[in-house]
């Protein structure tokens, strides 16, 4: 009897909401372990900041000439393809075959809270979409807020029906097949997409019309799908296919693909002295200055920021240009002693007696030859936008003496520590 009621309280439901819980632990583990949320946190803050100041800019001040250029059939396009990004999640698994077979209303509910899920997933997703976008909607194509908001919902209700129909093919062919089926689908989806946009965006009634004509399709095409049969091959191997994809995205960033072994590297490969001063601090800082360049991970680390610090710098306007440089300095400063810190306690270091005094001016020295280029094209970015020709190179000490006092201070504070 225990055995009995326990069975009945497992509901296919329930199997739904574990199997999704599963599967978002399983995501969040991942993306714990391959992303670096140090570095995740240097590209964040500068960036939040200045698509924040150029997405108020383009509520409140004369808009750039690229988007008064754009055509409305582009920018629907581009929505269009937002729109064929993601799919249905149904949760089935290939020990389930027996039972959901012979068990059509857990199936049922299964395909039912897929759809459901897959729903809501797009109708958040072209809601972030339609608010981005908001600006053109609102100041080039002239729409008023609640036109703007009943074609967000068409937007929604549009990626919806989308997604359902291309998850009935992917879950019926396979191949070429399924590519002769995809492709025509997807091409008429899109030119239905425009042509709808581009006659009701500025007419409420007609955007009233075609909401309700497509949650009506999407309903009518919902039901279809759970009267589908023989499909169930096909949904455990969409579900797979999509489960490993969103895995393999997170995991692509940490495992690198094998390369073939250098005999010489790219940059550095003569032995040339960079400072004249031949004392142990500073040998062991070029030493230092040399592996991290040589090392093709953070020499591409470098340079992407280098590249972001310069961008970030140069786009947002006077004072949030200031603020943005001085947080730059900042992070630069802890990237730069973290690799330090990885050559301070790799193997090679540790083959020779350094007292910590040596060391510390060896950390200091290396992290400021790394710090001044970038500095430099720092504060150059920086007073070309904000002073002109003429300022931008006292803009570029300026910068770059307070860089090297907060990896002054910075250094003092990690020797105390130590000590």
């Amino acid at each position: 009897m225990e055995g009995a009621a326990k069975s009945r309280q497992y509901t296919p439901l329930r199997l739904y909401r574990r199997r999704h819980q599963e599967h978002l632990r399983e995501q969040w583990k991942n993306l714990k372990l391959v992303v670096d949320w140090t570095v995740w946190l240097y590209l964040l803050i500068p960036g939040v900041l200045y698509l924040s100041g150029w997405y108020i800019s383009l509520w409140s001040k004369p808009l750039p000439l690229w988007a008064t250029n754009t055509p409305l059939p582009l920018l629907t396009l581009i929505i269009e393809i937002v729109m064929l990004t993601g799919g249905v999640l149904l949760f089935v698994e290939e020990a389930d075959v027996l039972f959901l077979k012979s068990q059509k209303r857990w199936m049922h509910t299964l395909m039912r809270q897929g759809m459901y899920r897959a729903c809501t997933l797009h109708m958040g997703k072209m809601m972030i979409v339609t608010g981005l976008t908001a600006p053109l909607w609102y100041r080039v194509y002239g729409m008023s807020v609640t036109e703007i908001l009943l074609l967000c919902l068409w937007f929604g209700a549009a990626a919806s029906l989308q997604a359902i129909a291309v998850h009935m093919i992917k879950v019926r062919y396979t191949g070429w097949r399924l590519v002769l089926r995809f492709i025509p689908l997807a091409v008429g989806m899109g030119i239905i997409m425009i042509a709808v946009t581009s006659f009701v965006h500025v007419q409420m009634g007609a955007l009233f019309i075609a909401l309700g004509c497509t949650i009506l399709l999407t309903i009518l095409l919902g039901r279809i799908r759970l009267q589908m049969q023989g499909t169930f091959e096909g949904d455990v191997r969409e579900d797979l296919r999509t489960r490993v994809k969103l895995t393999a995205i997170l995991i692509s960033q940490a495992v690198n693909k094998p390369k073939a072994p250098r005999t010489k590297t790219m940059i550095f490969r003569k032995p040339r002295k960079l400072l004249r001063n031949r004392s142990i601090a500073n040998r062991t800082a070029e030493t230092a200055y040399k592996a991290f360049f040589r090392e093709s991970s953070t020499l591409k680390l470098y340079f992407q920021m280098g590249s972001l610090s310069i961008a970030a710098v140069a786009l947002p306007p006077f004072p949030v240009n200031v603020i943005v440089c001085g947080l730059l300095i900042i992070m630069l400063t802890v990237m730069f002693y973290r690799s330090w810190d990885h050559f301070a306690t790799s193997d090679y270091v540790k083959l020779i007696s350094y007292d910590s005094d040596a060391l510390h001016r060896a950390g200091l020295m290396m992290v400021r030859m790394l710090f001044v280029p970038i500095g430099i094209l720092m504060g150059l970015a920086l007073g070309l936008t904000w002073l002109g020709w003429m300022a931008s190179i006292l803009t570029a000490v300026g910068v770059v003496a307070s860089g090297l006092l907060v990896l002054s201070v910075a250094g003092g504070i990690r020797l105390t520590r130590r000590n």
